[in-house]
């Protein structure tokens, strides 16, 4: 029992002086030390770095001078300078004003297009130019033979032309007239000298064809043949085709000035033979049509 007593005692005084108290702890350490307020934070100072006692410190080595980029040691040049830096600047600078100068004639170019097309679509609607007229009046056959050889025929055709034209002048540069058979075979031509006509002007012609004067131009024999069936049965078709080179003029507009090359086609001739063999005449017709006229 006494050895029990003696013992607690004992605990209570180690734990005494080894658990010191939060005012034992205060007395010891000392008031709190108070820092001023900063305005900015507090400076963080770093050891210096730390050297072997026996190393010699001689410094880094020197780098080689630079003479392009990527790794170690550059073995690459420079890069060329941007588009806008130096050189490429001005050559992109060249090149705006180049493309400006290009869309600028463009503009220009399509303006005097359309001001001349213009100008053409005003003097056209001003002038209305359109083709000359033609029409058979009448057309007389004499020594028509298809049983000489070579076969013989001679056509006199009274042709009026008009130039409908209220303002231009028709120039008559040449004209080739054809006689043609069913269409398909010339049986004679002739040339017709130029000619003038004033606008809204009328004139008539003769025309005359001979076939049959020279061998050159001789009509071969199974076409006389056709024709004499034809004109056994009372009557043989003609077709007048006319080639005209014509030019038409303005007395206003001078510069105006519009050459034509025209195909005039008179078909539906039918001349009559009746008794005679040789002479023929054109069938009347009361209303014949014009000749067609293209280009």
């Amino acid at each position: 029992m006494a050895s029990d007593h003696v013992g607690k005692p004992n605990e209570q005084t180690t734990d005494k002086n080894t658990t010191p108290t939060s005012s034992q702890q205060q007395q010891q350490q000392g008031p709190p030390i108070q820092w001023p307020p900063q305005s900015h934070p507090p400076q963080v100072c770093y050891p210096p770095a730390i050297v072997p006692p026996n190393a010699q410190f001689h410094g880094y080595n020197a780098l080689p001078p630079r003479g392009g980029y990527g790794p170690y040691p550059y073995p690459y040049p420079y890069p060329p300078p941007g588009p806008y830096y130096g050189q490429g600047y001005i050559q992109s600078e060249h090149r705006h004003r180049c493309s400006g100068a290009c869309r600028c004639f463009l503009v220009f170019l399509i303006l005097v297009i359309v001001i001349l097309l213009l100008t053409k679509l005003i003097i056209w609607a001003t002038l209305l130019p359109r083709f000359p007229v033609f029409h058979v009046e009448n057309m007389h056959v004499t020594n028509f033979n298809t049983d000489a050889n070579p076969f013989t025929a001679r056509w006199e055709t009274e042709i009026r032309i008009e130039n409908p034209n209220t303002k231009l002048y028709l120039y008559v540069d040449g004209m080739e007239v054809f006689m043609n058979y069913n269409d398909k075979y010339d049986v004679g031509f002739t040339w017709i000298n130029p000619m003038f006509m004033e606008s809204k002007n009328k004139t008539s012609m003769q025309v005359v064809i001979n076939t049959g004067e020279s061998a050159h131009h001789a009509v071969p024999i199974w076409i006389a043949q056709d024709m004499g069936k034809d004109q056994k049965n009372g009557g043989v078709n003609f077709v007048l085709k006319i080639k005209v080179w014509a030019t038409l003029k303005s007395g206003m507009w001078l510069w105006f000035r519009r050459s034509l090359i025209l195909n005039v086609e008179c078909d539906d001739l039918k001349v009559n033979f009746g008794n005679s063999s040789r002479e023929g005449t054109l069938e009347y017709i009361k209303d014949r049509e014009d000749c067609y006229v293209s280009t």
